[in-house]
């Protein structure tokens, strides 16, 4: 229901009748709640707002919100809970237990099989009824990590022989609506009734540790370099190659293969993960992942280097390991990826344990940080088509190439003097010959046989569909149709006479939206915070409370050093010599 980013119609603070509604609806739900875990759920004074939401399928939903977090959602007039309020109550559901490995299916949009339902000897299977409301744990955990509804009662389940769909998941960790909270991860909370011993005896269902791969599985499954033997003798890791005491004199350098530039890759990756990024760091863009974190968590940043690795790219071994569910990577702007999601139920992230790092120096630390954000390059630039073909084929130019302006001058120049097509008495007036009349001349302009200079290229110009290049400091250019589309600043008015300042399009120019609301929120001391925008591969939108403008103009223009020119909506700052 909410794995699709969904449109926000309307967010408001919630009204007193309103609240006392939800309670009573809530115990009447939950009769076995007592007054005090009520109260906790649905607090008498803390700030709640409602909102409107239109989902991915296009169902219309409330959404209620305490503080941050949403803590229960209402569709087709059916009330569920979200995770954050069941990790506060995780037993008020009928509540289905799997293995984790099924997360990363569930996370997926999948809905819980029946098979994946571990029900041990004894039949401790949740009593539900067709429709229900329930929830999903790991086994291991009390925490839920999924709202759903039950797609058949637990008689019609026991009799199927445990074999089709159970539960159809409206809500987990990770998605959208989880995004919307403070995107907390489940708590500890410890299964009586799981024992790391114990085998699963029902209906065949395989033991825990036919189910469950190991570390070492997962890694010979995906093309260890052990099990192909490309890496002899090697055994948990690389060893490197010590000189022999005749060889010591002149020792050899040590060359690695692409199975040993693979084992650095893996190892920065999950150590970054492990220890530097943090739930508020997601979405998380790739190029920061790599730059910022993998290579300082490398015990072999000296000779890190993707390209020598098989994956020849990062993109490509970021898509493996997607594919392997450790992370999810979505496009969340064009041509700009984001890690989004870290799977840290996966046994490859439980069983990793970090190498040991070296404390950086103060002045390396320092150095680091004078760097500051890079802006990208950003170069407008026109794209060829196929009427332009034979002006710009003779060049090496094909259809789709993107020039810049001086590229397209040089083409018309050496194009006109080949063909001998500058007038002798004027220089400054060029023949129109048929094939250049196709290109810049209109209907109703069949006898213009001159023009000057000027005003041919300004019409090729005219004529070529603009386009722009962006190049991010460290990676490949990459073109984009139109042109570049400048960051949004706007302010909009909300109920009580607020005000919030959205903006819109940073991923495009390479800043992180969740980094940059947290410099706001941190600067400033008001509430700021990143979430889907309403359209479609927009990306990530940072809403500000109160009218921010000036302190936004002074960050975009003094720290990332974005140029006036992209940055629309500042003239809306407030006019009083008083910044806010």
């Amino acid at each position: 229901m909410f794995f699709k980013p969904f449109k926000i119609k309307s967010q408001t603070s919630i009204k007193g009748s309103d609240r006392k509604k939800l309670r009573a609806q809530i115990a009447k739900l939950y009769p076995n709640l007592t007054s005090e875990m009520l109260g906790e759920i649905i607090p008498a004074k803390e700030e709640m707002s409602i909102m409107k939401v239109y989902t991915g399928s296009g169902d219309s939903a409330l959404v209620y919100i305490l503080q941050k977090n949403p803590i229960f959602f209402e569709v087709f007039d059916k009330l569920y809970p979200s995770v954050y309020t069941l990790w506060k109550c995780p037993d008020i559901l009928p509540v289905f237990a799997t293995w984790p490995p099924v997360f990363g299916k569930l996370a997926g949009g999948a809905d819980l099989m029946l098979p994946g339902v571990v029900v041990r000897a004894g039949d401790n299977l949740p009593s539900v009824e067709k429709a229900e409301v329930c929830a999903v744990r790991l086994v291991g955990s009390r925490a839920p990590i999924a709202t759903g509804v039950a797609l058949m009662s637990s008689d019609d389940m026991r009799d199927s022989g445990m074999k089709g769909k159970g539960v159809k998941i409206c809500h987990i960790v990770g998605d959208e609506l989880w995004s919307v909270g403070d995107k907390s991860e489940p708590p500890v909370l410890p299964d009586p009734d799981f024992d790391q011993q114990s085998d699963v005896d029902q209906d065949g269902l395989p033991e825990k540790s036919e189910e469950v791969p190991t570390v070492e599985s997962l890694n010979l499954e995906a093309g260890d370099p052990v099990a192909n033997g490309e890496c002899e003798g090697a055994e948990g890791g690389v060893e490197e190659v010590e000189p022999s005491e005749e060889a010591a004199s002149e020792p050899e350098p040590v060359t690695y293969t692409t199975a040993d530039m693979d084992e650095f890759l893996f190892e920065a990756f999950m150590t970054a993960l492990k220890t530097k990024v943090k739930k508020s760091d997601l979405p998380l863009l790739t190029s920061n992942l790599y730059r910022n974190l993998m290579l300082p968590c490398s015990t072999r940043k000296d000779i890190l280097d993707v390209k020598k690795s098989t994956y020849k790219k990062l993109s490509k071994f970021l898509q493996a390991m997607s594919k392997k569910g450790l992370i999810k990577v979505k496009e969340l702007t064009k041509g700009v990826e984001s890690v989004t999601e870290i799977n840290k139920s996966h046994p490859d992230f439980r069983d990793f344990t970090p190498p040991d790092l070296p404390e950086p120096d103060a002045e390396g630390s320092k150095s680091s940080g004078d760097e500051g954000f890079q802006p990208p390059c950003i170069q407008e630039m026109y794209s060829v088509t196929s009427v332009m073909l034979p002006v710009f084929r003779p060049a090496g130019y094909s259809k789709g190439s993107a020039l810049s302006s001086t590229d397209v001058r040089a083409v018309i120049t050496d194009y006109v003097k080949a063909n001998d097509l500058q007038v002798q008495d004027k220089k400054s007036v060029v023949q129109i010959d048929p094939i250049i009349g196709d290109v810049v001349l209109d209907k109703g302009e069949v006898n213009t046989t001159h023009m000057t200079w000027e005003e041919l290229l300004s019409r090729f110009l005219q004529k070529m569909p603009v386009v722009h290049q962006v190049t991010f400091p460290g990676r490949p250019p990459v073109i984009r149709k139109g042109k570049l589309e400048p960051i949004s600043v706007n302010v909009e008015q909300r109920t009580s006479n607020k005000k919030v300042t959205l903006v819109d399009n940073l991923e495009l120019f390479g800043i992180d939206p969740v980094e940059f609301a947290h410099r706001v929120q941190v600067s400033v001391a008001c509430s700021a915070s990143a979430c889907p925008t309403a359209q479609k591969n927009k990306g990530l939108q940072v809403m500000v409370q109160g009218n921010q403008i000036n302190f936004i103009s002074d960050l975009l223009l003094g720290e990332y050093h974005i140029q006036r020119k992209y940055i629309k909506g500042l003239e809306k700052a407030p006019k009083s010599g008083k910044r806010r």
